[in-house]
């Protein structure tokens, strides 16, 4: 962080005399120093600054003394193929294990930069998050919120729904959760492993050489694009019972190096309660189910917590794996009354969630899908 004019490589902490809190330690910090610097790292992605911008305006809306700088960092995952223009590959990104956080895991372990903002969905399960394979270095400091809706949407120039896009019509998605579920509904569709940004997969679908886009509601709607009556496309977001989304969309992330005790006080102050019960149930249940994965990604799993509808007091929780062609698909459902809501009954309900399904799926259930 940088405090003032002073540039210090450590996390702030409190002088060995002070028998403070951290709260206070802020305070202290804000009032006696001209301004403290906190760098926000980011991929470079045009939806990536949208996020990271949100939640710069965030964290200095709420610290007054605070001046929050964006610092663009290329991912690997952003660098296989030209993120300006689509590639079309023989294997799903869940497959290739393309990594869109270790860059900047390191570049915050490292501290070159304070904080991370990420797309929650991005951020890699326990198990395969290499930043903290040998020691916990990087943690989920906030889940910004609210959460933005968590649906993916259908893209097209002609059709409205999943169902009514024509006999082996062609639809471009590279996630394997997506392209699962999708078959599950439709085995007769031609799914197109698309890469590039949205403007790219947009001009792709202008070509004629797709009949439809499956994009996630919230990247679309914090660009602004393809939302309104005027838009030339048809887009629709595609119920939760036909295509469930990934544990996490449309949840953003801040993360934070596990030993920052003033960052971590910082970002406790703009944590939303809701997403983090949602974002901690559905990570649970996707930590748990990961592992019978054989190839070096995540395996086709979905899964979304929602809160009480009003009048209601139960959050619902609903928990889906599939095989890679959709010709098997397992399911759970699980309920929380939202007076016992906390972070640790959340976890609880994602395991459990992740025990039943590991019942019903046993050892075996992928066996014989992409050998790598």
């Amino acid at each position: 962080m940088t405090v003032g004019a002073i540039k210090m490589n450590a996390p702030l902490q409190p002088a060995s005399n002070m028998k403070c809190s951290s709260s206070l330690v802020i305070l202290f910090v804000l009032h006696c120093c001209t301004a403290l610097s906190l760098r926000v790292g980011t991929r470079s992605s045009k939806l990536a600054q949208t996020q990271a911008r949100q939640f710069q305006e965030i964290i200095e809306r709420r610290h007054k003394g605070i001046k929050a700088t964006i610092i663009p960092i290329d991912a690997s995952g952003d660098k296989t193929g030209a993120a300006a223009k689509t590639s079309t590959q023989q294997l799903p990104l869940a497959i290739q294990g393309v990594d869109f956080t270790g860059a900047l895991d390191e570049a915050l372990a490292d501290g070159i930069v304070d904080v991370v903002v990420h797309s929650l969905k991005d951020i890699p399960p326990a198990n395969r998050w290499r930043i903290n394979a040998e020691e916990p270095r990087i943690k989920i400091g906030a889940y910004l919120g609210p959460r933005e809706n968590p649906l993916d949407v259908l893209v097209s120039r002609e059709y409205k729904s999943i169902e009514s896009l024509p006999v082996g019509g062609k639809v471009g998605s590279a996630s394997l959760r997506r392209q699962a579920q999708l078959l599950a509904c439709r085995p007769d569709l031609e799914i197109m492993n698309i890469r590039g940004n949205v403007d790219a997969r947009l001009t792709a679908l202008d070509r004629g050489e797709l009949d439809g886009l499956v994009l996630a509601c919230a990247g679309l709607k914090r660009l602004g694009i393809l939302l309104d009556d005027n838009t030339s496309y048809k887009c629709n977001p595609i119920p939760a019972d036909v295509l469930l989304p990934g544990a996490g969309q449309g949840i953003i992330a801040v993360t934070c190096r596990e030993n920052d005790a003033t960052t971590i006080s910082l970002l406790r102050e703009v944590d939303h309660h809701d997403n983090r019960i949602a974002a901690t149930t559905e990570r649970s249940f996707l930590d748990s189910v990961d592992h019978l994965s054989p190839w070096s990604g995540r395996p086709p799993v979905a899964g979304l917590m929602t809160p009480p509808a009003s009048g209601e007091e139960l959050w619902h929780f609903r928990g889906l794996l599939a095989t890679p062609d959709g010709t098997e698909v397992l399911t759970v459902n699980k309920s929380l009354n939202n007076n016992n809501c906390n972070e640790a009954a959340a976890l609880n309900l994602g395991l459990n969630a992740a025990a039943d399904m590991l019942t019903q799926a046993g050892e075996h259930f992928l066996d014989g899908y992409y050998k790598l």
